[in-house]
């Protein structure tokens, strides 16, 4: 299916259904937002928990809140959005029978709105608590199919246009199109997503770079501080998890060496420091060799190395 044929069946129906069962119940659920959001949606929800650094069965501690950009995070139960307006709703079967989380009121209004609700679980027969049948067989909703379908027909596009997905071990839009700037950039390819976040630190023009400085970010005070303790690294390795498709050992891994650099240095994803680096110049240089005004693509990249941080 071509990406505009996606596009098409995603903005006639009242539900789009689309599931995604890589990964487990917790982890890998989040990879597919970024190709959602470039598809025109603009507003997400899915369980606050995974936006934060705490660990699966911490689910009921608050905290502060972090992910990539390209969206508009909505907290469940509180979605205020004009009815033509879309929404994403990333979940699963477990979220949906065993919290207070369910989606049903969402289904009821999309089903007779002029917006589209699309809908990400991780289970072909995902059956909303308060529903007769599968989603998918409901008469106002569209079966998009698995992620897969759709990532595939993104990576049709990119080629169309010239880029390719150069990382094999990530179906993530967003992580892909960090994988293209920094080769950009640079010269150099990476092809994996552990290759990807070694070179991390030193590439602030990266859109990644700013989301680990938020991580990172001092709470009351200018500056950067490594994470306060084991526990929260490791849940930084599951928050990680959730976009990425690692295991637990690599997550784990990247998550202690990425705290680690900001521990030693002092300096790693400060902005202050990370706007005087000549990498920015290198990245803006870079940006004049696309094509903003004839390629989406193009544009966005275009957009995010001119303006870093």
């Amino acid at each position: 299916m071509s990406l505009q044929a996606v596009q098409n069946r995603m903005n006639d129906a009242d539900v789009a259904f689309i599931h995604d069962p890589d990964g487990n119940v917790h982890y890998w659920k989040l990879r597919s937002l970024p190709a959602i959001n470039y598809l025109g949606t603009e507003h997400a929800t899915y369980p606050t928990s995974w936006r934060q650094l705490k660990h699966t069965w911490q689910h009921d501690r608050g905290g502060r809140q972090y992910d990539f950009p390209g969206y508009d995070y909505h907290v469940s139960g509180g979605i205020q959005l004009p009815p033509s307006e879309d929404l994403c709703v990333v979940t699963t079967s477990y979220y949906e029978k065993n919290t207070q989380y369910t989606m049903n009121d969402l289904v009821n209004r999309y089903a007779s709105s002029e917006g589209s609700l699309i809908v990400v679980a991780d289970e072909r027969r995902f059956q909303p608590s308060g529903g007769l049948r599968p989603l998918y067989h409901e008469p106002f909703c569209r079966h998009i199919g698995r992620y897969d379908r759709v990532y595939e027909a993104f990576v049709e596009h990119y080629e169309s246009e010239g880029w390719g997905m150069p990382l094999r071990d990530t179906k993530n839009l967003f992580v892909q199109d960090n994988a293209n700037l920094y080769e950009l950039v640079e010269g150099d390819a990476v092809e994996t997503t552990s290759e990807l976040f070694d070179e991390l630190t030193e590439a602030p023009y990266l859109p990644l770079y700013e989301t680990f400085s938020n991580i990172f970010a001092r709470r009351d005070e200018l500056g950067v501080s490594p994470l306060e303790s084991d526990d929260v690294i490791e849940a930084f390795g599951g928050w990680l998890r959730r976009r990425i498709e690692w295991d637990k050992s690599t997550a784990s891994e990247i998550a202690h060496d990425l705290n680690r650099s900001v521990s030693m240095e002092g300096t790693t994803f400060d902005p202050s420091y990370a706007k005087r680096s000549p990498k920015i110049r290198l990245a803006r240089e870079a940006a004049e060799d696309l094509t903003p005004e004839t390629s989406p693509i193009d544009a966005r990249y275009h957009d995010w190395l001119m303006h870093p941080l």
